[in-house]
């Protein structure tokens, strides 16, 4: 072979072979960036679940204090005035933790929306049943001896139902851990 052709050859090769190394590379670089950007975007939607789920928890176990501490007030003699404003802290607490439902159903799963609702539902029940013993007569122990009683029912339920919640939070984030 002619050492000019060889030379030649040389020099085509060196040239395909240095473009076929930088595409590989560019490439390479490319899946490499979009790797980190699922990732990252993975991190920001699971930290954004978890903030929702934070904030809706929070207010929710407030108002389930308050409510639990109202249902305490009634008890014995009642303290109407402590009964009022243990009852009003709880309604702060449930328009905040109503507003944050909202947040859980944006950012989802939808198993985490129905535990958020169902949490509020029965914060919402207790209430009603407070409110409602709270509107009774003082002197009717019978009567009152029932809302207690239902009282201590949804006390239970809402517990639970708050464990629920907070289960299907930590799937829902073990979930989004998962997929990075």
């Amino acid at each position: 072979m002619d050492q000019g052709i060889a030379a030649l050859l040389g020099a085509t090769l060196g040239v395909l072979g240095t473009v076929l190394a930088s595409t590989v590379n560019n490439w390479s670089n490319r899946q490499q960036v979009q790797a980190q950007l699922q990732a990252e975007k993975a991190q920001w939607h699971r930290q954004t679940r978890r903030d929702a789920y934070s904030a809706f928890l929070a207010p929710a176990c407030e108002a389930q204090t308050a409510l639990q501490a109202a249902g305490r007030a009634f008890v014995g003699t009642r303290d109407t005035p402590e009964v009022e404003r243990r009852l009003r802290a709880a309604e702060s607490q449930l328009q905040n933790a109503r507003a944050t439902c909202a947040h859980v159903a944006i950012e989802g799963p939808e198993a985490v929306e129905r535990a958020a609702r169902r949490v509020y539902t029965s914060l919402r029940s207790m209430q009603t049943n407070l409110l409602a013993l709270a509107d009774s007569p003082e002197n009717t122990a019978h009567r009152n001896a029932g809302f207690l009683e239902h009282h201590a029912v949804e006390a239970a339920e809402l517990s639970d139902r708050i464990r629920e919640f907070t289960a299907a939070a930590r799937d829902a984030l073990s979930e989004t851990g998962a997929r990075q």
